[in-house]
């Protein structure tokens, strides 16, 4: 039922060679190092404005300036971790002799292989790992420079190694 995308997706001399989904775990990743400190403090400020606002007889219009902070750290502390998990629940990849396929929810992206973007590969525990394709790109916004990384990954995969060999020898050699 997954992989029943594939179907509109493949040409007529094209052919699946391996078709998985991202397995449960690993949610975190290495921004989480500074993430996860800040989300709890910028939590624990919203929730202790809100409390002030609410029990110092302070105007409602202070408890209701809160709201958006406290809803904030609560998606940054909790909710992140279970849209990651939701998210993995409705993706599916395949690899075909001609491309990468990626589906997440109703969107499905596509990478030909003629011209893959260089490849990164993080090994976890058990062999699962993630596979991100494309180099970092800086871009300079008000004299500031900003790291930003293209989205297209395989992310949790059993037996990356494996998978990651089936891209090579189709695809760089």
């Amino acid at each position: 039922m997954e992989f029943e995308f594939l179907k509109n997706c493949l040409a007529d001399d094209e052919h699946i060679l391996w078709q998985g989904k991202p397995e449960k775990g690993h949610y975190f990743s290495s921004s989480d190092i500074f993430l996860i400190p800040f989300s709890l403090v910028w939590c624990g400020f919203a929730i202790f404005w809100e409390i002030t606002a609410l029990t110092s007889g302070a105007p409602a219009v202070f408890g209701l300036f809160g709201v958006p902070f406290v809803l904030i750290g609560l998606y940054l502390v909790f909710g992140r971790f279970i849209h990651t998990a939701i998210t993995r629940q409705k993706s599916a990849y395949a690899i075909t002799n001609k491309r990468i396929i990626r589906k997440v929810g109703n969107k499905v992206e596509i990478l030909d292989g003629k011209n893959l973007p260089p490849m990164e590969i993080s090994i976890f525990d058990n062999n699962k790992g993630e596979i991100v394709f494309g180099e970092i790109q800086y871009h300079y916004r008000r004299g500031r420079r900003y790291a930003e990384r293209p989205t297209f990954r395989l992310e949790n995969i059993p037996d990356v190694l494996k998978v990651q060999q089936i891209i090579s020898d189709t695809f760089l050699n």
